[in-house]
């Protein structure tokens, strides 16, 4: 083992983490470049396979629909996700929520009807919620403090090869006989994580955090590290000095022996998490309102108006810049840091929000497709990983779930707001204008940022906690009080 803490087992572990947040990046691309051969066909009549119709006519707002019910059944399972993350534990709960996915999948792939698409995409979107839930926080847990940074990023990296992928697929498999297949890909990939993940480790900060819990989180650390038990024993006895410095070495064997204790209610209505509780908020609302879903789910509509003949390949270029630029970000959130890279992020999008709609309006083409390539760019290098990333870092173990959990929920809400919503706006007020309120919006929400956004590279929750979310690391310890 090197002493970076990285051992093959590990990269495994994440890897198979990973596949969680995969899917979900899959399931949101999945319907953006078949929409006009599921919904727009002339003879629906036709029948394929199994008496299964070869498309299913819809309009616009009924296919907004289909898309956007994901993210309804989304919130319902990052709502419920806190409780089944440690009831059961990030392995367990992660295992379980294959079984929605994959019967979701099942359920999309055979639909003859509207309603059965949305039904599947109902119980896929619960598995997702719960999937953007448990795997930011299993991978912050499992990989070493120095690298927690890159591991984090790579939550989004997932999500964005996911959609990439679908979005690859879909270039050949978008036909009257295909588009099923894109759908059933999800079935598969619910199958592999679910024959990955026995033989991962469960969080050995959560293995901890349960009653005579310290002795399985030493065998999960030894397996995760490949070190020896002396260096393990001083990982866990750094927990120890956290928990204790937050709370008084008292009531440490209190804390640590509670599976549950913070509950979603108690962190909504709590002084204590009212400060985390807003930076939570901003960070979700910041990454949604931005736009950046109004473009992954429609870029081969919005491009279609541009490049009639090339919008479904700019929708994989985009996927492509998105992807590169989300490694870029990877390499540099443990140099450069989450706030810093929040920020510069946050006001390139939505200065490229503000160019896209005016040059969409103006009519200059090349322009438009640069707009939103930046747009994208912009995106992945810092509103993409972050809000996932930095919800591990603002609470403790025991708060960690229901803190994911009410993220998530506010994520999925103005998901689903900005999801449905996009083309019925685009309607009322045009294309260009709908990018303008896109921009108007994140622009207000990064002043917030500016203000109460702390700096959480290279320090332990209890620390950030400590220092009362100062918006960068104190050079004293704060009092205790």
């Amino acid at each position: 083992m090197s002493n970076t803490g990285l051992t093959s087992y590990l990269i495994f572990v994440v890897i198979s983490i990973l596949l969680g947040a995969f899917q979900y990046g899959y399931h949101n691309g999945e319907l953006n470049t078949p929409q006009q051969v599921i919904s727009k066909c002339s003879n629906p009549s036709t029948v394929v396979i199994a008496g299964l119709p070869v498309c299913i006519p819809m309009a616009d707002s009924q296919y907004a629909l289909v898309v956007s019910i994901l993210t309804a059944g989304g919130l319902i399972g990052a709502l419920s996700a806190s409780y089944f993350n440690d009831r059961y534990g990030r392995r367990l709960t992660l295992f379980g929520t294959n079984g929605l996915l994959a019967i979701g999948s099942l359920i999309t792939t055979l639909a003859a009807t509207p309603h059965t698409m949305m039904l599947g995409r109902f119980l896929s979107g619960l598995g997702s919620g719960v999937v953007t839930v448990v795997v930011p926080a299993y991978l912050a847990e499992c990989v070493p403090k120095s690298h927690r940074g890159f591991f984090g990023a790579l939550n989004q990296l997932a999500i964005v090869v996911g959609i990439m992928a679908a979005q690859v697929i879909s270039l050949s498999w978008s036909t009257l006989t295909g588009w099923r297949y894109i759908l059933g890909v999800g079935v598969l990939l619910a199958v592999m994580q679910s024959c990955l993940l026995p033989f991962c480790v469960d969080s050995p900060r959560y293995l901890a955090s349960l009653p005579g819990g310290f002795n399985r989180a030493r065998q999960s650390l030894l397996r995760l590290r490949g070190s020896s038990v002396d260096e393990v024993d001083e990982e866990i006895n750094e927990w120890r000095r956290d928990w204790s410095n937050q709370v008084g070495e008292e009531e440490t064997t209190a804390i640590v022996s509670q599976t549950t204790n913070i509950n979603i209610w108690k962190f909504l209505i709590s002084s204590q998490y009212r400060r985390p509780l807003m930076i939570v908020l901003l960070l979700q609302l910041a990454q949604q309102l931005s736009g950046i879903n109004a473009v992954i789910f429609y870029s081969t509509s919005i491009m279609g108006s541009v490049f009639p003949e090339s919008s479904g390949k700019i929708t994989v270029f985009i996927s492509v810049v998105n992807l590169i630029m989300t490694t870029v970000s990877a390499s540099l959130m443990d140099k450069v840091g989450r706030r810093s890279l929040f920020l510069v992020s946050s006001c390139t999008m939505a200065l490229m929000g503000m160019l896209l709609g005016w040059s969409i309006e103006s009519g200059h083409n090349q322009m438009s497709a640069l707009a939103i390539l930046g747009f994208v760019a912009a995106f992945a290098i810092g509103l993409g990983p972050i809000p996932f990333l930095m919800i591990p870092e603002l609470v403790e173990t025991q708060a960690v779930s229901s803190a994911c959990s009410v993220g998530l929920a506010s994520n999925m809400i103005s998901n689903f707001a900005v999801s449905a919503g996009f083309l019925v706006l685009r309607n009322i007020m045009g294309q260009g204008q709908v990018f303008y309120l896109f921009g108007g919006c994140l622009f207000a929400l990064t002043m917030v940022a500016i203000v109460i956004l702390p700096e959480t590279k290279g320090r332990s929750p209890e620390d950030v906690i400590r220092s009362g979310y100062s918006l960068y690391p104190c050079s004293y310890e704060p009092i205790r009080v």
